[in-house]
């Protein structure tokens, strides 16, 4: 009874669109195949364009733009003037967003959905397993135990990775058939060379299911404030060992918080000026993380980009036990074996921490700067072309 809270609208209208659509666009398939024509859909969430979706779309549109190929996304999305520039845009959920997704060869995404209605399609994919064509772009190097992309709870066609443990740990754990899964690196890779780094530090904590995704949370905030998340981050916001090394060193620290915690961004406050709490709708996080000189987090898969461009991280984990109990769990990475930077787990050490890597000029231990160097094979800008060379090489 409780599931029957999330259903929307939409997933009860979705069998009659369905039915609506389907003799459509079985008439449009037949004719793109005489027009030897494949259609590509790519899609993030319906709402953004900064992540590999969209950089694997400009890649197209500039390296192929003769290519059959569409993006779609929310026309009130603050990303949208940035796709619009290459031209080929679908609105999501629309009548055309259905047609288009039930005709494509391929259709692209960085998540399970990208889809008109997630529900309706998790049906169809996985339990009815129809219009399997799906290209799995991914959001970030998978760490962890992901049970939600196993192939029997996804059945993605194509599983896109970038990093040889990462390729082991999903070929020989997630259940994919031979030849789904493939190394090739994230299309937002390609973005990660020829950088400028300021003097700025970024705080890019991740997301917790426990509360994150629940509505008691969002109706009553003293319940938020009461999380160790918001205590621990919310504190090294005011830390005055930091503010005062930040306010004499002329050094901009952003709070940028997962987009599932970005509801609650209007609690967290700082007695500094140099400490900028930061709205996803503001900042482009690739921009963030290639001008900033340093990352703290947590347990976000965004430290491997910031490793990919071999620079510093600190892991703030106050929560590790919750965490890894509530959340995710574990799979081939130790942090404390194969992090790129240290594991700190009492407040009284961040600020330090953040202070000595600052003052010896951005750069850590050896040992984190080798295990970063390691991890990537491959440090290239040719991401996107290796996906859609593996793409093309599917369809043929």
């Amino acid at each position: 009874m409780k599931r029957l809270r999330y259903i929307k609208l939409s997933d009860i209208f979705a069998p009659i669109i369905f039915i609506l659509v389907l003799p459509i666009s079985l008439i449009y398939r037949a004719f793109l195949k005489i027009s030897n024509k494949k259609l590509w859909l790519i899609c993030e969430d319906g709402y953004t364009a900064r992540d590999n979706g969209y950089y694997f779309y400009r890649f197209i549109r500039m390296k192929h733009p003769k290519d059959y190929c569409f993006y779609v996304i929310d026309k009130n999305s603050s990303d949208y003037n940035k796709v619009k520039e290459y031209g080929n845009i679908i609105k999501f959920k629309s009548f055309k967003h259905w047609l288009y997704y039930l005709s494509a060869s391929k259709n692209i995404s960085i998540h399970k959905h990208g889809n008109p209605c997630q529900s309706f399609f998790y049906i169809i994919h996985v339990i009815l397993k129809l219009y399997n064509n799906r290209v799995f772009l991914q959001h970030g190097v998978i760490k962890d135990d992901l049970p939600f992309v196993y192939y029997k709870n996804a059945r993605f066609r194509l599983f896109i990775c970038s990093a040889k443990r990462e390729f082991e740990y999903v070929k020989n754990n997630f259940g994919y058939p031979e030849g789904y899964v493939v190394n090739t690196g994230l299309a937002r890779f390609d973005t990660l060379h020829d950088i400028k780094i300021g003097k700025q530090i970024l705080l890019m904590p991740t997301w917790r299911n426990w509360f994150g995704g629940h509505t008691e949370f969002e109706k009553n905030k003293d319940l938020f404030k009461n999380t160790n998340f918001f205590k621990h981050w919310n504190n090294l916001l005011n830390n005055e060992e930091l503010i005062k090394y930040i306010e004499n060193n002329n050094i901009i620290v952003y709070f940028y918080p997962h987009q599932h915690m970005q509801k609650f961004l209007s609690l967290f406050k700082s007695t500094s000026n140099n400490i900028k709490i930061v709205d996803n709708k503001e900042k482009d996080i690739q921009d963030l993380l290639k001008a900033s000189a340093l990352l703290v987090t947590d347990y976000s898969s965004v430290f491997m980009d910031f490793g990919y461009m071999n620079k510093p991280v600190i892991y703030y984990q106050f929560d590790e036990e919750e965490f890894r109990t509530k959340h995710l769990q574990k799979g081939y990475f130790d942090y404390r074996l194969d992090g790129f930077g240290e594991v700190i787990t009492n407040e009284s050490d961040i600020s330090s921490k953040i202070i000595k890597i600052i003052n010896n000029n951005y750069q850590d231990i050896e040992e984190y700067e080798k295990r970063r160097l390691d991890f990537f094979e491959v440090r290239d800008t040719n991401n996107c072309k290796r996906i859609y060379d593996i793409i093309k090489e599917i369809e043929e």
